[in-house]
Order: structure tokens, then sequence, then C-alpha cells
């Protein structure tokens, strides 16, 4: 009994168990054709998805499939970690064929989750690609006449994707943002180029053009710029003068004046508003500033002080001048006809022109003796 106990104290019991931490030794391959349909071909089957398997870390653990867990129970932990170290020229080429059927390759985790991230990159970079869209202008402005020194803005909106780069050019030469000139975008995308105080010289055919990856396009629109008139206060160029007429005549009280813009005329006599348009007073005025006031038929009541006004947006200027009316002088009486006397059969007919004595001829007690003598007879005594 003693030297039983000390041969099995000595030596490993009969039926202890290999220790765990003795180095296992690769388990020696079997033909296919010798172990077809029992259970060393199952276990070399696994052995060969073993090898091939590409594990993911999960917490820090293997992550162990169902027929993981079935070799590792058929041959225990060891020596299922042994197959994948075994290097055999078989196991290898077997790897080779599975790798190059699956190309799928044995890598560390960290390398696994950068490959898949740069794939990932490369997937959204073709779904981006496949998004592109070349610039289309939803609403663009139309054409403008502007004042000199007001303010302007020009809308539009354009869409593309990416969003597309916006530039404008006068005549074909680039605008460039300064203090006079800005483009904005609205949070709701609508493009601005503004002009703080518009210039003669922002006139002209302006052109945007949109671009992005996609293409671009174009529109054009045309500013015009309307001059700003330089104002001028008016001023005379000649005034009218003092005239004095004779009543029934006509008159003309003359003037010129310069302004710019072009004034408007007053006209007063004797601080009264002088009626235009009538049938004797009319006013006249051309386009190089000549002002005429004609009156017709002038009369008393047309004497006094005129006053002429000229107003414009830059001022006023005033003249005066006196118009007096007089009166015609007395008309001379014509010279008188000569009268001709006509024969009658009267006492007057004895004159008939001869040159006698009007007294005579006047005289009643001479004519009737004179008759008396002719005609023979003598004067009764009873007359």
């Amino acid at each position: 009994m003693d030297s039983n106990y000390q041969q099995s104290s000595a030596g490993q019991p009969v039926n202890a168990k290999p220790s765990q931490t003795a180095n296992a030794k690769p388990i020696p391959r079997t033909p296919d054709h010798e172990i077809q349909g029992s259970k060393e071909a199952l276990i070399q089957d696994l052995e060969r998805k073993l090898k091939c398997k590409d594990t993911l870390l999960h917490n820090g653990n293997q992550r162990l499939t169902y027929e993981e867990k079935m070799a590792r129970r058929l041959l225990g932990p060891q020596n299922a970690a042994a197959v994948f170290q075994a290097q055999d020229d078989s196991g290898a080429q077997d790897s080779q064929q599975h790798n190059s059927e699956h190309a799928r390759l044995q890598v560390p985790t960290s390398q696994v989750r950068s490959r898949s991230t740069s794939r990932g990159d490369v997937n959204d970079q073709d779904a981006i690609q496949e998004k592109f869209y070349p610039p289309r202008f939803i609403q663009v402005p139309e054409n403008m006449s502007i004042d000199e020194g007001r303010f302007c803005r020009m809308d539009f909106k354009v869409s593309g994707l990416p969003a597309p780069d916006v530039s404008w050019y006068l005549n074909g030469r680039p605008v460039q943002s300064d203090d006079l000139h800005k483009m904005i975008v609205s949070e709701k995308g609508l493009h601005s180029l503004i002009f703080e105080v518009v210039r003669a010289s922002d006139a002209g055919a302006y052109a945007c053009v949109a671009k992005n990856r996609a293409g671009e396009a174009t529109f054009t629109v045309q500013l015009d710029v309307l001059a700003k008139e330089h104002k001028r206060a008016p001023m005379f160029i000649y005034k009218p003068q003092s005239k004095k007429v004779l009543e029934g005549d006509s008159v003309k009280l003359e003037c010129q004046i310069s302004a710019i813009p072009p004034p408007k005329l007053f006209w007063k006599r004797n601080n009264e508003m002088v009626q235009f348009n009538t049938d004797r007073i009319s006013l006249y005025q051309d386009n190089t500033g000549r002002v005429t006031l004609l009156i017709k038929d002038v009369n008393k009541k047309d004497a006094g002080w005129y006053t002429v006004s000229a107003v414009n947006e830059a001022g006023v200027t005033t003249c005066n001048t006196r118009l007096d009316v007089t009166a015609r002088p007395n008309q001379t009486l014509p010279a008188p006809k000569q009268l001709r006397v006509r024969p009658t059969f009267s006492k007057y007919l004895a004159l008939n022109g001869k040159g006698l004595n009007v007294k005579q001829a006047f005289n009643p007690e001479g004519e009737f003796q004179r008759l008396a003598a002719q005609s023979g007879l003598y004067e009764s005594e009873e007359l």
C-alpha cells in the first residue's frame, strides 16, 4: 500500500487530466477521405472556419458564434486557441482560398473601423455628387431708370446645389463691394446688389453670373441713370423798360430771364395780379426765356407800376417798370369847301355873277324905280 501511495505521489495519477498550463500541441490533420461522415470531419470543418473568421471586439471581449462555442466544447479552450496559431501549409492555402472567395482579411479592430468610416465617406461623397444641380435663376430684376443721387436695389433669387457663388460685372468689368456698392444675401435666399447713392458712372449693362460645380447661369439687366439737374435761381438778362403810350394804342412789356429749371412768372399792376389770356392782355414766353406782356387798346386803367416776378426751386427775382397812358390831343377841323350859288328866278337874278354892288342890289327903292322905268309904268296917285 505504501509503495503504491508513494508511486502515485511520485508520478501523476492515471486518470488525471493534463495541466491547462502545458503548451497544447496542434492536432494532426486526418485526410478528408478517411474521416468523411465522422465526428472528426465536423471538427476539421470548424477549424477551417475558425482560422478565417474575422472577429470583432464587443466591450473588450471576443464575440463567439454558435460554431465557435461548439469547437471550444469539443476541443477545449487550449486546443481551440492552438487552431488559430497553426501555420501548416494546407491550412494557409485553405485560408487564402477562403479569403479570396469572401474578400475579407483579419485586421485589428481599429483598422476595421477606420476602413468602414472611409468607405462611408466615399459613399457620402458619391451621394452628394449625385445631387449636384446647376444654378438656375428663379427671380431676376427688370431694367431700371434711376435719378442720380437716389438709392437703388437689384433683387434676385438663384437655386443650385451646392449653393452657387455670385459675381457681378458692369460692361464686362467686375463690380467690387465698397461704401456705395454692397452685395448681400438674406436668410430667405434673396440676393441683392445695393447702390447707396447712384452715380452717373453706375449706368450700363449689369451681368450677374452664378457658378457651382454643376455649371453656371447668367442674366443681364440695364441700369439707366438720369443726370441730376443743376438748379439755378432766376436772373434777368434784360429787364422791361418803362414806356409812355397814347390811349387806344398797343404796348409790349418785354424781358428775358435765365433759370434752371424754367421759372413761373407773375405780373402785377399796382400790387394787383394781372389777368392774362383776355381779349386785350396776353402773355408770351419762349424756350430762350423771352417774356412779352402784350396790352391792346390801352386805356387810363392800364397805367401804373408793373412788377414781374420769376420763381423756381432755386430762388426768386423781381423787377419793376412804369407804364404811362396819355390822352390823344384835340382833332383839327378840316378846310371848308367852296360853295357854288345856283341862279334863281328872283330879284337876285340881276346879280348873275356880274360884280354888281350888293348894297345897291339889296336897296328896294332903287330896284323898284329901275324896274318901273324899264316897263314904262308910272306911279298912281291912288296908291
